[in-house]
């Protein structure tokens, strides 16, 4: 099922509650980069992993080196 945020603050809101927020992430991640992607490209992405695995390739990442 997709992403789907009708706003920043959903989006927000989904991040800080969600498994990813305690994620050690990569040198210089930016919580509100990962909230603007979500926003702004959430119903792109079939499901959170997805959605996660985009923004990391985005960023440069490898999904697989976060278990996705």
């Amino acid at each position: 099922m997709p992403m789907l945020f009708d706003s920043y603050e959903a989006a927000s809101d989904w991040y800080s509650t969600s498994d990813y927020k305690d994620l050690e992430w990569y040198d210089g991640f930016e919580e509100e980069q990962l909230i603007e992607f979500a926003y702004n490209s959430g119903s792109d992405y079939d499901g959170e992993d997805s959605l996660i695995a985009a923004f990391l390739r985005e960023q440069g990442e490898e999904p697989e080196d976060y278990g996705l």
